[in-house]
């Protein structure tokens, strides 16, 4: 009998941190989802905003990531930065950064799978890099939060339910959704990266490659 009563207690007390671990988390996608809004709002009704929109928004989403427990123990164990000791996470990098541009490169020629305004752009030269303050929010800001929320909090959050496979399609597929004028390449990139985070335990390899392509998307195409 007191086997039973100590049985009873261990499994509410499993259950009980089941459900704060889910109430924890929809609270963090309603707060990041609410702050968002409230950012993008913001820099539409002050154009003035806009110039430091991405800083905020990356500050806000840190600030409510690592607030929360649920996603603090999910990210924090990601963060490690031994692993580029690595010659294996070198090879992630390269390999996601040569098929993703591959696929871009296909995709422009024979215009296909992209948005008609992005493709008739590229075609006619229309083309144009982004300024200092648009290179920095691309290259460094944006590739820290999309591969903190994309490849650490969603695919690690799917992988509790998921087999790894599915977990990173469905996680990519997200992602896509995000940049639908060119969704085949970030839906191809996010499985890349997906993968590389998964095999190395780690974002910072994923940050690193999604950095070099963002720099690239934004200035270096112009020159190659």
């Amino acid at each position: 009998m007191k086997k039973d009563v100590c049985y009873t207690r261990f499994y509410l007390s499993i259950g009980g941190t089941v459900v704060k671990y889910n109430i924890g988390l929809i609270l963090y996608f309603i707060f990041a989802m609410s702050t968002g809004f409230v950012i993008n709002q913001l820099s539409v009704i002050h154009s003035d905003f806009s110039q430091i929109e991405t800083f905020v928004w990356l500050s806000s989403f840190l600030i409510l990531t690592f607030f929360f427990k649920s996603t603090r123990e999910i990210i924090t164990p990601l963060i490690d930065f031994k692993v580029l000791k690595k010659p294996s996470s070198y090879f992630y990098i390269i390999m996601t950064l040569i098929l993703s541009y591959t696929l871009q490169t296909v995709c422009l020629h024979y215009e296909i799978l992209l948005d008609e305004n992005l493709v008739n752009s590229y075609k006619y030269s229309l083309l144009i890099g982004e300024d200092i303050v648009g290179v920095i929010d691309s290259t460094l800001f944006t590739p820290i939060w999309e591969e903190i929320f994309f490849r650490g909090v969603l695919l690690f959050l799917f992988l509790k339910f998921l087999k790894p496979s599915m977990a990173i399609m469905l996680s990519s597929a997200i992602f896509s959704l995000f940049h639908p004028m060119y969704w085949i390449i970030t839906f191809l990139s996010g499985i890349l990266l997906g993968v590389t985070t998964y095999k190395t335990r780690s974002l910072i390899p994923s940050i690193i490659t999604h950095s070099i392509w963002n720099l690239y998307t934004s200035k270096l195409f112009l020159y190659f």
